[in-house]
């Protein structure tokens, strides 16, 4: 069975992200999937092909919410700085971690609802932490969560 035509979508924006050319894509689809045209991927091939676009570097925003600037919250730019300076410390884009940390060191249920004020003192904190020798480290399950310097 043939994939969605959501799915074809986004491997074409993975394309498109990536800026590969034709013949680069093309060569992707029948080296990881034995097919010469995103219409013949059945579910497995999709799910292969994604998975070497996102080796690749391709990142999908769609799940994340776009947030625009709210009075007295953190602005997009301070989450994403957020959000890069943590998967810097921890090595992963995990968002329920972050989530974790930021609740438990400043009693804020996600980074989205971060108060503008402490959006500054959380980013002062994480560089902080990466810029200490262990950091640059990946963190395991069975690790600690960072802890605040």
């Amino acid at each position: 069975m043939t994939i969605s035509r959501q799915r074809k979508s986004l491997i074409h924006v993975a394309k498109s992200q990536l800026a590969m050319r034709d013949e680069d894509y093309r060569a992707l689809l029948k080296r990881v999937a034995g097919v010469a045209s995103s219409v013949d991927l059945d579910d497995a091939g999709f799910t292969a092909v994604m998975a070497e676009l996102e080796r690749l570097g391709f990142r999908n925003t769609r799940g994340r919410p776009q947030l625009s600037h709210r009075d007295g919250m953190a602005t997009p730019a301070q989450i994403g700085k957020i959000r890069a300076l943590f998967k810097g410390y921890t090595g992963e884009d995990d968002d329920l971690r972050l989530s974790r940390w930021i609740e438990k060191k400043f009693h804020v249920s996600h980074v989205n609802f971060l108060p503008g004020e402490r959006a500054g003192k959380v980013i002062a904190i994480l560089t902080r932490m990466n810029a200490h020798p262990n950091a640059k480290r990946p963190v395991g399950k069975k690790d600690r969560e960072p802890q605040a310097t």
